[in-house]
């Protein structure tokens, strides 16, 4: 949820925009602001506010200049502008340079000649943030909370704001007041570890559709710049930033999606001795790349197996495809096979869908390779079973790998782990677990199932959507993989 302060015209103009005669200041009373934004494709952002004290900046004398510029490349003059990256919106000196990239330096040169005095700061851009949700074009609800999903950054912070480029609804300076605010950096900077946070775009109820792009940015803070020693202290909230995508978003308001829209992706998978899990993605008919419809108040999912209670499916992305899609989940006890649970969609009147019916697939168990067999990296090992007319379903549920960070590891455990379908009936499939990276070591289960047609989908809802599946798991084949023996 981002935090905004209400900022207006008069006060933004009391604060940043004022005239002032120039003082006379050391540069050990001087504490800078510096904020550097390197944004793929657009350009580098250099905004240097100079404090005098709590809250008052510094003029530059007639003689005084400041540039920036990339490290060796051609200076760039700082002219009068305001910080807007903060609800007090201080003057401040900035500049456009052409794009700098991940890992190259910006440096800020201040020239005192009354002192005699050339001063530099210098701030490197962080490396790049792959943002995996949401996607360029997607739609989202105004002033109501969305997911926003990046690969991990251990050790870095993530930055997000708005673009507002139209908000149909707004007079003019009820825009200028959103675009304004929409344009702070979201505070406190979120754990870039965490690979996802919850964003709002906050508009008045005025607004019935606004347009705005979503800036998400890899920052580092203060500390990683190198400041000259002759300055006063760097202000708290200084940072450099690398925004590696901007992404065009629309906001309106909450509606419901009637259920005839709906095509939900539903995918059970019983697993023997463990239990059954169950994810719907309710993806809008017709819209295959359109966000998934996100439940509304007062509906809500449901997984009821036979003669049970319902368990409510709650948020969770699906993991089952690359493009991890917004959806539910449930886990149940183990459904053995031929029997069946219920899924419904719980909304008010008569737009309800209480009765998709998923009915588990005949046992299947492969013969071979034996449950506890230590392997080697990268050479093939025979998957074989008793051949079969129905489709199979393979995964690797990874539990540890010795010797990987743990980002490393967080990233094989998710990209080892989607499904792969193929065909029973030949029997035997040879399969390579190629090493991941410098490990020492992995243990894993290796789960293969069969995969069966038995979702009888809510005549309430459109369609059933692509890649739904059942699944029934035999016991999982327990495997520890390791390089191969050194000569």
């Amino acid at each position: 949820m981002r935090n905004t302060f209400i900022v207006t015209a008069s006060l933004a103009l009391l604060l940043g925009a004022c005239t002032r005669e120039p003082l006379v200041v050391a540069t050990a009373d001087l504490e800078p602001k510096v904020r550097v934004v390197s944004t793929a494709g657009v350009g580098t952002e250099v905004t240097l506010v100079l404090f005098r004290d709590l809250l008052a900046t510094y003029d530059l004398l007639p003689d005084e200049r400041i540039t920036a510029a990339p490290d060796g490349g051609t200076p760039v003059v700082m002219t009068p502008g305001v910080d807007g990256s903060s609800w007090l919106r201080r003057r401040a000196y900035v500049a456009t340079l052409p794009e700098v990239g991940p890992r190259q330096d910006v440096v800020i040169t201040f020239e005192r000649p009354q002192y005699g005095e050339v001063l530099e700061i210098v701030a490197r851009i962080p490396g790049e943030v792959t943002v995996t949700r949401p996607t360029a074009g997607e739609e989202r609800t105004l002033n109501e909370p969305f997911a926003v999903a990046w690969d991990p950054l251990p050790g870095d912070q993530v930055e997000f704001r708005f673009d507002v480029t139209e908000c149909d609804g707004l007079d003019a300076e009820q825009f200028a007041d959103l675009r304004t605010e929409a344009a702070f950096a979201a505070l406190p900077l979120t754990d870039g570890t965490l690979g996802l946070a919850n964003l709002t775009f906050e508009a008045p109820d005025d607004a019935t559709r606004c347009a705005a792009d979503l800036l998400v940015g890899r920052a580092w803070d203060g500390e990683d710049m190198l400041v000259d020693e002759a300055f006063g202290e760097l202000r708290g909230q200084s940072r450099s930033v690398r925004v590696s995508r901007v992404l065009p978003l629309t906001f309106v308001p909450e509606t419901v999606l009637p259920t005839v829209d709906i095509a939900p992706k539903v995918r059970v998978v019983s697993v023997a001795g463990v239990g059954t899990e169950v994810t719907v993605v309710l993806s809008r008919a017709g819209l295959p790349l359109a966000a998934p419809y996100e439940l509304a108040v007062g509906e809500r999912l449901t997984a009821t197996r036979e003669g049970g209670a319902p368990v409510v499916l709650v948020p969770a992305t699906d993991l089952s495809t690359p493009l991890q899609p917004d959806g539910y989940r449930a886990w149940l006890p183990e459904l053995g096979p031929g029997e069946r649970l219920t899924i419904a969609l719980e909304r008010a009147g008569d737009d309800a869908a209480p009765n998709t019916v998923v009915t588990i697939p005949a046992e299947f168990a492969p013969t071979a390779p034996a449950a506890g067999a230590r392997l080697t990296f990268g050479e093939a090992f025979e998957l074989a079973w008793d051949a079969v007319d129905d489709d199979l379903e393979r995964r690797y549920v990874i539990a540890a790998c010795a010797g990987l960070e743990p980002d490393e590891f967080e990233d094989v455990r998710v990209a080892r782990g989607y499904p792969v379908v193929f065909a029973g009936e030949d029997g035997t499939l040879d399969l390579t677990f190629t090493r991941p990276g410098e490990a020492a070591s992995c243990t894993l289960d290796l789960q293969v199932g069969r995969v069966g047609d038995g979702i009888a989908l809510d005549p309430g809802f459109r369609e059933l959507a692509a890649a739904s599946r059942v699944v029934r798991v035999g016991a999982p084949l327990a495997l520890t993989f390791e390089p191969a023996a050194e000569p």
